[in-house]
């Protein structure tokens, strides 16, 4: 398991329930922070996909 895909998973995971939180408790900016770490964790597709290319 890489590097890359255990820091997508915790920030997906944690995206998730701190959105799912936020959505529940009507706090706008936690949902923003769930936004970005979902953003994140998508981001860090492409980097992995570079990475695999560069071997």
């Amino acid at each position: 398991m890489s590097r890359l895909f255990r820091a997508k998973a915790w920030l997906g995971g944690v995206g998730l329930a701190i959105g799912l939180a936020g959505m529940a408790l009507r706090f706008r900016w936690l949902v923003g922070i769930a936004a970005g770490l979902l953003t994140v964790a998508f981001v860090l597709r492409f980097a992995e996909r570079k990475s695999e290319h560069a071997s």
